[in-house]
């Protein structure tokens, strides 16, 4: 990467991955000159390892449920006999969006204890963590920082249970959109002033600065917002609907990021109109997924209005095909989530795909709520 950085007079690398985010590649092209979007190996920590970040959170005061970091399958049973259920079972560290299970019942728990120390995750599930369950309605929040400035980025919702009405088994995520008007002004303020301002500061005052996109996972609580989790990145299918909305210019507000210049713009623009993603997946996902699936009318989709984003496909002997669990993400925009969502249905509906599937109620709370108003 280095090399090719110099060779051809990079300005500007923008890190979209996790891995390469936690393995220090930030750091390697900023010891060279080169500016980055995202932060470097030790502030990369926030999402590497859940722990680190919930033992950041109580050393500052940062809203979130209560945890147990466990390293042994022994330790995490003692540590759910103490939580009882429902409770949140999690490998510590990247487990490609896996590796989560929000357990109803103890015997549910206990087998993702033992799942996490199988070895099923490598070496994410070297320790775990034991969560509290939060009741309440998730939402994300993100924004952008250089480590001083901290520049609010938009809101979304995302749907990580792999079945109609959130059901079945946590995914990367089957659908999103924003804004989430469920993270109202209030609630977005509370966000940024108790939980992601104080991050930043806190990873500062810890030699960590932190600079790149914070993506907080929120829970909705009846106690206020409290923070689930972090990612440091913008995130799958959240990216998608944001940047569906961006009016501003993303390469400039990014490069201001990379410089420490973030105070120098003015605030992010986004269009008021709702963006709604609905993830087209290879049968077998979340599991295995089936890959080489013909796929056709991408172009009828688009036609319709919508914007098609590839997201694990390949083209053989001419035909575009599946070539990952999630494969591509149908995003149209709206006056409202129902609108959106008619959108990117029909968008889907166009599309050929006989081996693929989908959820089909993607935004389906907001929908709910509108049909009330």
């Amino acid at each position: 990467m280095l090399d090719f950085c110099e060779a051809h007079r990079i300005a500007l690398v923008v890190i979209g991955p996790e891995a390469p985010l936690v393995d220090g590649l930030a750091d390697s092209l900023r010891g060279v000159g080169v500016p980055v979007f995202g932060p470097g190996r030790a502030a990369a920590q926030l999402e590497g390892s859940k722990a680190f970040t919930k033992e950041l959170c109580a050393r500052h005061a940062i809203p979130t449920g209560a945890f147990e970091r466990v390293a042994s399958e022994a330790e995490g049973l003692a540590a759910l006999a103490r939580f009882g259920a429902p409770v949140v079972v999690k490998a510590d560290g990247l487990a490609a969006g896996k590796g989560v299970t929000v357990a109803m019942t103890l015997p549910e728990a206990e087998e993702a204890v033992r799942e996490i120390f199988s070895g099923r995750f490598g070496e994410a599930g070297a320790e775990a963590v034991i969560e509290e369950f939060l009741e309440g309605e998730e939402a994300s929040f993100f924004a952008i920082t250089d480590g001083h400035t901290v520049v609010p980025f938009g809101s979304a919702q995302d749907h990580k249970r792999v079945g109609d009405g959130d059901t079945g088994p946590n995914t990367g995520g089957m659908g999103a959109y924003s804004p989430a008007p469920v993270l109202t002004p209030l609630l977005e303020g509370e966000a940024l002033e108790r939980i992601v301002v104080p991050t930043v500061r806190a990873m500062a005052a810890e030699g960590m600065p932190y600079s790149g996109v914070l993506y907080a996972g929120l829970m909705l609580t009846k106690n206020g917002v409290q923070l689930i989790e972090y990612n440091c990145r913008f995130g799958d299918p959240e990216c998608q609907v944001l940047m569906m909305r961006l009016e501003s210019d993303l390469a400039e507000l990014l490069l201001a990021a990379a410089e420490n210049r973030l105070a120098t713009l003015q605030p992010p623009r986004f269009s008021p109109d709702t963006a709604l993603t609905v993830v087209m997946a290879a049968q077998g996902y979340p599991g295995t997924p089936k890959k080489g699936g013909a796929i056709s009318g991408i172009d009828a989709a688009e036609r319709a209005g919508a914007k098609v984003f590839h997201a694990g496909t390949a083209v053989a002997e001419g035909q575009l095909v599946a070539n990952g669990g999630r494969v591509l993400n149908a995003t149209a925009r709206g006056a409202s989530v129902t609108e959106a969502q008619a959108r990117a249905y029909a968008a889907v509906d166009a599309i050929r795909f006989p081996e693929g599937f989908c959820r089909r109620d993607i935004g389906w709370r907001e929908v709910a709520r509108e049909a009330k108003e």
